[in-house]
């Protein structure tokens, strides 16, 4: 079942006057903070009017679907600080929490409208560079930030085609799925004994912003910076738990970036294991997943166009007994922008050929595509081919 997206969005980025005076982070800087001593309240305001496009799947047994939207795509508001302690040392700190000015969401799925549940955490910054722990993008996200052209969030690739998705919260706990359903809205709980106070992120999406995590960010040196990333799995589940092992998890994320003149170029590799556990009686608890990401961005001015190349591979949790569910996931995003007056003028193109080196079971379907093996939102075989295009105008005022 091929897949398609197609969105025209008209986005306007705001900064309100005394609110955001101090600007956000997403490139190369060592710290994600203001670099002025004191405390700094700040945000962003971006809104869209979007008009969508679904198209029907081959078989026709899903329908095309037109809507509208007025969308807020990374909003924000959040307050930093930073205390120099001498010596060329300073400590830091950023509580961020998301924003939607376009209307009340529902507060069982919104996960991250409590103050800090965006880029928060405390930090140490000395010549040797920065260590942060709290809840932060890993540097494999970052680096989606290098070819990244887009100034409104959700349009861009990075946590849709590219990254298999996007997820915010504790490394995965099996006993428990306080994640929002992609069914419902809302958030699916288990039971109070086993479940956690932390929302667990899911286990396929390599777009992550995780909590309990602790980050290195190296100093620049002529251009070039690398970030390390683990977490600690303070949901890991007991012993006893499942017939078959206990499942570990843990993730490992690094980033290197260059910038120098008009290019910037990265290079990201994360580590999985454990958080796609197949808790059944034979079952892999702790599969070992990876991704690797690399990408390129051209300032010209006027204008720049940044390109990206992923791979991800899924490791087998089936039981011996069972199909091997392994898979490899391709994708490449082309994107760019133009100045236009005020605003600019952007536009996006991106890819999967579907999953590779797997095995469609025999209950799939070719005709509906039901039945398939489907990983996050990548699926086995031409039945997960997708594209998305994106064109759009922002008005910054």
């Amino acid at each position: 079942m091929n897949k398609k997206l197609m969105a025209l969005a008209v986005a306007g980025a705001v900064t309100a006057p005394g609110l955001a005076v101090a600007q956000i982070t997403t490139g190369f800087a060592t710290a994600g903070v203001a670099s002025n001593a004191g405390i700094t309240l700040y945000g962003r305001l971006d809104e869209a009017i979007m008009s969508n496009k679904f198209s029907s799947n081959g078989s026709g047994t899903i329908s095309e679907v037109k809507k509208g939207d007025i969308h807020s795509a990374g909003n924000a508001i959040g307050v930093r600080g930073r205390e120099d302690l001498g010596g060329g040392t300073a400590a830091w700190f950023q509580l961020e929490a998301g924003a939607w000015p376009d209307g009340r969401l529902d507060s069982a799925a919104t996960t991250g409208s409590h103050f800090g549940g965006r880029n928060s955490g405390l930090g140490v910054s000395s010549a040797l560079g920065d260590i942060m722990f709290g809840i932060w993008d890993t540097p494999y996200k970052v680096s989606m930030f290098t070819w990244n052209s887009l100034t409104s969030g959700g349009f861009s690739a990075g946590g849709v085609i590219v990254g298999n998705g996007d997820t915010t919260g504790a490394l995965t706990n099996p006993l428990c799925t306080t994640t929002v359903s992609n069914a419902s809205g809302s958030v699916t709980t288990g039971a109070n004994g086993v479940c956690v106070t932390e929302a667990t992120s899911n286990g396929t999406a390599w777009s992550r912003r995780v909590n309990n995590s602790i980050q290195y960010w190296s100093p620049v040196f002529a251009g070039l910076q690398f970030r390390l990333m683990t977490a600690l799995a303070n949901y890991q589940s007991p012993a006893s738990a499942f017939p078959n092992g206990v499942p570990k998890p843990k993730e490992y994320s690094g980033n290197l970036t260059w910038a120098r003149g008009p290019l910037a170029l990265t290079l990201a590799v994360d580590s999985h294991q454990g958080l796609r556990p197949n808790t059944a009686v034979g079952g892999e608890v702790n599969p070992k997943d990876s991704a690797v990401q690399a990408g390129i961005k051209w300032n010209f001015g006027i204008a720049e166009i940044g390109a990206g190349l992923e791979q991800l591979k899924y490791a087998n949790n089936a039981a011996a007994s069972a199909v091997n569910n392994k898979m490899d996931v391709k994708s490449a995003v082309v994107n760019g922008r133009v100045n236009a007056g005020p605003g600019q003028v952007w536009a996006s193109y991106s890819a999967t050929p579907g999953g590779k080196s797997c095995i469609q079971p025999a209950a799939f379907n070719p005709n509906t595509g039901t039945g398939n093996l489907v990983i996050g939102s990548a699926a086995c075989g031409d039945a997960g081919k997708a594209k998305e295009m994106t064109l759009g105008y922002d008005y910054i005022m």
